[in-house]
């Protein structure tokens, strides 16, 4: 691990949340039992590149059963009815209903969906219309606080929430939340740091991480044009008052009760700092949403690719795993068409969706929108901003070239300016 050829992938944004199903009987007519397990899985990193599991952890603590470890079968046994090969398979299920758990409702909805909105209010709240760093952060806080109503009312009401009826951990979206936020920082929203504090800077064809830093460094150079434009010096920035306010606010408002703020500053006193910071919102809300949102149909349209729960308690330790019972444990057919209907319905463009890069003939609106207020200085740092990523475009365009499997999710001319989904 030390040498960088082993990563880990936890999820324990689950410990100590119960098992679900309380809701299934309004889908499948029967009441069901819903398991959530912690599960781990250890990646290696092959000579050639590539990463494959060699380890997943279940432990169904809610039960006391001790913790269960399961590794790839020999080489030899290339029967894919054999139990090992079924045990492995059986293994992986387990930690990606896991895994889609934790990602639904951490790295999809409070990431992307939660954290952004502190960023939109804070800036209502504090910015006038007519204040140089509300006019940067308009088109991209545009729609925030909407989507997440809908969302607080449909996607995550405690107690009469859809998650409910197909993750296993959606009768408890609270405690999964308060999970999740005991470890989130600022440090996360960094993604250059991220990426070097994970170790995945050097991974071959990493292709979210390439593109998400692509998109980074393009709008770190769009963010300092615009701050340049009325920042001239590092006391116009400690100066500004109700700037000073908005950074003091997300932390006083929007992490309340979070050790030392979850390290955001509720002070920013000079450029270089503001610049990091705004580029971290916008990116946020506008790349790593479109990241994490627009690609979940994909994965859920085989269910047991991303199994979004299981309805039979985990394996033992080397008991013997058989295609039937695979088959029991898999989400019965209601719960497996009602989450492909879900994954397929939030990853819709929004109709009114703005995007880093037009496109007429799919209908995709760019950048500059008719309520934006912008000046001819910001008008050009917008164009110069807008040329770079149709370099980007282009270059992905040509990495996808002849690619059985493409990645063009992050593709500007895909990538939203805001969360509306």
């Amino acid at each position: 691990m030390k040498e960088g050829h082993l990563f880990e992938i936890t999820t324990d944004e689950l410990i100590d949340v119960p098992h679900g199903g309380g809701f299934s009987k309004k889908l499948t007519g029967t009441k069901q039992t819903w398991y959530t397990v912690l599960s781990d899985c250890l990646l290696y990193q092959r000579c050639d590149g590539k990463l494959v599991p060699v380890l997943i952890r279940i432990e169904n603590r809610n039960d006391g059963q001790p913790e269960t470890w399961w590794t790839p079968p020999e080489p030899h046994i290339t029967d894919l009815e054999d139990p090992k090969q079924l045990a492995w398979l059986y293994a992986k299920m387990w930690f990606r209903c896991a895994d889609i758990n934790c990602y639904a409702l951490c790295t999809h909805f409070a990431r992307s969906h939660a954290t952004n909105e502190i960023f939109g209010i804070a800036a209502y709240i504090n910015l006038s219309s007519a204040h140089p760093i509300f006019r940067l952060l308009q088109p991209h806080i545009q729609g925030i606080v909407p989507v997440n109503v809908q969302a607080r009312s449909v996607l995550v009401n405690p107690g009469k929430n859809a998650f409910s009826l197909f993750l296993s951990a959606g009768d408890y979206v609270t405690k999964v939340f308060h999970n999740y936020y005991k470890t989130f920082s600022y440090q996360d929203l960094i993604l250059p740091e991220e990426a070097e504090r994970r170790g995945v800077q050097d991974i071959p064809e990493y292709f979210y991480r390439d593109d998400i830093l692509s998109h980074w460094d393009i709008i770190l150079g769009y963010v300092e044009e615009m701050v340049d434009l009325s920042y001239h010096s590092d006391e116009d920035v400690a100066n500004d008052e109700e700037l000073q306010n908005f950074f003091k606010d997300v932390v006083d408002s929007g992490f309340r009760g979070f050790e030392n703020g979850a390290g955001f500053p509720r002070e920013v006193s000079d450029r270089d700092q503001l610049i990091e910071y705004m580029t971290a919102v916008i990116v946020n809300i506008s790349v790593f949403h479109t990241a994490v949102n627009f690609q979940t149909f994909t994965s859920y349209t085989f269910m047991p690719n991303v199994p979004c729960c299981m309805t039979h308690p985990p394996p033992e330790q080397n008991a013997v795993v058989t295609m039937e019972l695979i088959l029991k444990t898999l989400p019965v057919l209601e719960v497996t068409f009602f989450a492909m209907n879900i994954s397929n319905l939030l990853g819709q463009f929004s109709p009114i969706e703005r995007f880093f890069l037009e496109s007429p003939g799919e209908n995709k609106l760019g950048f500059v929108g008719e309520n934006m207020a912008v000046a001819p200085e910001q008008e050009k740092c917008i164009s110069r901003m807008v040329e770079k990523m149709k370099q980007l475009k282009d270059k992905i365009d040509t990495r996808n070239k002849g690619r059985y499997l493409k990645y063009d999710v992050l593709s500007p001319a895909n990538t939203p300016i805001t969360t509306q989904t």
